[in-house]
């Protein structure tokens, strides 16, 4: 007969669903600097050079989503006739002076 111990406590493991967000929004992919697939290097750390790198990859990455995201505005041109329509009064007041007097 072989004792198992109970297992009180355990590591928490967070749980993700798999989903396809990101291939059907553009808004919700990562951005991936360059730099990430190489060996970090002390003297570019040093010199902030990753710190510039990151900066002009997101600026770029992000004019591109702004672009594929951005709607063409279409213009209305304004209509006021239908407005000044149903503020003109049915009748004025001159033919309201000469209406027939109802007996």
């Amino acid at each position: 007969m072989s004792l198992k111990k109970k297992v009180y406590w355990g590591p928490s493991v967070p749980t993700l669903p798999e989903c396809d967000r990101p291939n059907r929004n553009l808004r919700h992919k990562t951005f991936l600097p360059s730099y990430e697939q190489e060996e970090p290097q002390m003297c570019l750390i040093l010199s902030w050079h990753y710190g510039r790198q990151w900066l002009e990859e997101r600026q770029a990455h992000q004019k591109t989503i702004k672009k594929k995201t951005q709607k063409i505005t279409k213009f209305i041109p304004p209509n006021f006739e239908k407005w000044l329509e149903t503020r003109k009064p049915n009748i004025t007041r001159r033919q309201r002076t000469n209406l027939p007097a109802v007996p």
